[in-house]
C-alpha cells in the first residue's frame, strides 16, 4: 500500500506546474441533407452551425467516395452540382460533413438514396433502304433501366427520357438529329445525301447513353453507301463461245460484296432479262461473262443490297450500267479439202460443221486473184455438210473459203461469217 501511495505522490510532483490542454470537441454533424433538381443541376442543402463543409458522392455498391464541392465557414448551406459529375450508378447518396476551425471533422450526414442511371445504349437490329432513298429502322433493342431506388427525390417522369436517330453526312457542318416518338417500334429517316451514317441515341435527365459508360462495347450503325458499276463487253463474240465480260463495282463501303446480275435484251424495245447472277466485290474486277448466242445488248444490274455485321448494317441503292452491244459471228469448223493436192479430174471432199447448228445454205467460194467468187452451195443440215467436187484444170493452187449467211437464232442475229482460206493444188 505504501508503495502505491509513493508512486502516486511521485507522479503528482512530476506534473506539478504543467498547464492542462483544452481539447476542442468535433463539430456537430450537419442535419436535414436534401437533394433536388434546379434546372439541369443538383441542388444540395443542409443545416449546420455555420462551419465549412465538404460534399461527397458515395456510391454504396462500390464503396467509392468522391468530393464534389466544398464551402467556406459562414457560407450558405447550399451547392449546385453539375449532373455529369455524378457517375452512371444506382444507390448513390450525397454526404455533407462539417469542418471546425481546428480542422476537426464531424460525422457525415447523408441525403436520401437516389440513382443516376443513364438509358442503355440502343442497338439497331435491322434496317432497310427504301425506294425513295429513305431508311427505315425496323427494329432496335434497348433493355429497360432497373431502378433500385424507385421514387427517389431525383426521379423524373418517364417522359423525360428520349430516343432519337442521328445522321452524319460527310462534309455537312453538323450532325442532324431527329427524335423518335415515344413507344415507336420502327422509324423512317427521310432521304439524305449518300454516303451517310445513322446511329441511335438515348438520354434522360442525367445525360445521353455512351458505349463507354455501358461497357458492353457493341454498337451497330447503319451505313448508307454509294454504289456504281462499270463493265467491259467485247464488241464481237463467236457463237456458243464464252463472251468475256468483266465488271467493277465502286462504293464508299469496304469489305462489301453485293449480288450482281448480268442482263441482256435483243434491242432497246425489249425488256431486260437476267442471264447470270454473281457475287460481287467492291473494288475488284470480276468475271460476269456468258456464252455469245447472238447480237444483244448487255448491262450490269446491282439490286439494292444489305449486309449485316456485328458493327454495321450496310445498305446500298440499286445501280446499273448503260447498255453495251456485242455482235456474234458463227463458229465454223472445216476439215479442209480431203487430199489438198489432187490430179486434175479427181474428186475431192470437204467437211463443214457450223455453230449455230441449224439448217442453212452456205457457200463455197474461191479467190480469183482479185475477189472471192461463188463456186457452189453448201446445204447444211443441223449445221453439218459434207460435199464432193472435181478438181479441175488449169494446174496450180487455188484458195477456197466457206461463207455462212446471216441468220437469226431465237430471234437473235448471227452475222455472215467466213472461214480463213484453205488451198487445193491441182497438177
Amino acid at each position: 500500500m505504501r508503495k502505491l501511495i509513493a508512486t502516486a505522490s511521485t507522479a503528482a510532483l512530476l506534473t506539478a506546474g504543467l498547464a492542462t490542454p483544452a481539447w476542442a470537441a468535433a463539430p456537430d454533424a450537419p442535419t436535414d441533407v436534401q437533394v433536388a433538381w434546379i434546372g439541369d443541376k443538383i441542388r444540395v442543402t443542409w443545416k449546420d452551425n455555420g462551419e465549412a463543409n465538404v460534399v461527397r458522392a458515395e456510391y454504396l455498391n462500390e464503396g467509392q467516395k468522391n468530393i464534389k464541392a466544398t464551402t467556406a465557414a459562414g457560407a450558405d448551406n447550399e451547392v449546385l452540382i453539375a449532373r455529369n459529375l455524378i457517375l452512371n450508378r444506382d444507390r448513390i447518396q450525397l454526404t455533407v460533413d462539417a469542418k471546425g476551425a481546428d480542422q476537426s471533422v464531424s460525422p457525415a450526414a447523408a441525403s436520401p438514396l437516389f440513382d443516376a442511371l443513364v438509358p442503355v445504349y440502343p442497338i439497331i437490329e435491322d434496317a432497310d433502304l427504301l425506294a425513295d432513298g429513305s431508311v427505315r429502322l425496323n427494329r432496335w433493342t434497348q433493355p429497360a433501366i432497373q431502378d433500385a431506388t424507385p421514387g427517389d427525390p431525383l426521379d423524373r417522369p418517364a417522359s423525360d427520357g428520349y430516343l432519337g436517330a442521328q445522321v452524319v453526312v460527310p462534309g455537312s457542318p453538323a450532325k442532324e438529329r431527329m427524335l423518335i416518338p415515344a413507344g415507336a417500334t420502327s422509324f423512317t429517316v427521310p432521304p439524305r445525301p449518300r454516303p451517310a451514317t445513322i446511329t441511335l441515341y438515348a438520354g434522360n435527365e442525367w445525360r445521353e447513353s455512351s458505349l463507354h459508360l455501358e461497357g458492353h462495347g457493341r454498337e451497330r450503325k447503319v451505313e448508307v453507301g454509294t454504289m456504281a458499276a462499270s463493265f467491259s463487253v467485247p464488241a464481237m463474240g463467236v457463237y456458243s463461245h464464252y463472251l468475256d465480260i468483266k465488271t467493277t463495282l465502286k462504293s464508299n463501303l469496304t469489305n462489301f460484296g453485293p449480288p450482281v446480275q448480268l442482263q441482256a435484251r435483243p434491242n432497246s424495245a425489249s425488256p431486260w432479262k437476267t442471264y447470270g447472277r454473281y457475287n460481287g466485290e467492291v473494288g475488284d474486277t470480276f468475271d460476269t461473262g456468258m456464252a455469245s448466242l447472238g447480237e444483244r445488248q448487255y448491262r450490269i444490274w446491282v439490286p439494292p443490297a444489305k449486309e449485316v455485321t456485328m458493327l454495321a448494317i450496310k445498305l446500298t441503292p440499286a445501280a446499273s450500267t448503260s447498255a453495251k452491244s456485242s455482235k456474234t459471228i458463227a463458229k465454223i469448223y472445216t476439215r479442209g479439202i480431203v487430199a489438198s493436192k489432187a490430179r486434175a479430174g479427181r474428186m475431192v471432199g470437204l467437211k463443214v460443221q457450223v455453230q449455230p447448228a441449224i439448217d442453212m445454205k452456205a457457200a463455197l467460194q474461191k479467190w480469183d486473184g482479185k475477189q472471192w467468187r461463188y463456186v457452189r452451195e453448201l446445204a447444211l443440215k443441223a449445221g453439218v455438210a459434207s460435199i464432193q467436187f472435181r478438181a479441175t484444170a488449169p494446174a496450180g493452187t487455188t484458195r477456197y473459203r466457206v461463207l455462212t449467211p446471216p441468220v437469226k437464232v431465237n430471234g437473235l442475229p448471227v452475222l455472215a461469217t467466213s472461214t480463213s482460206y484453205f488451198t487445193l493444188t491441182v497438177y
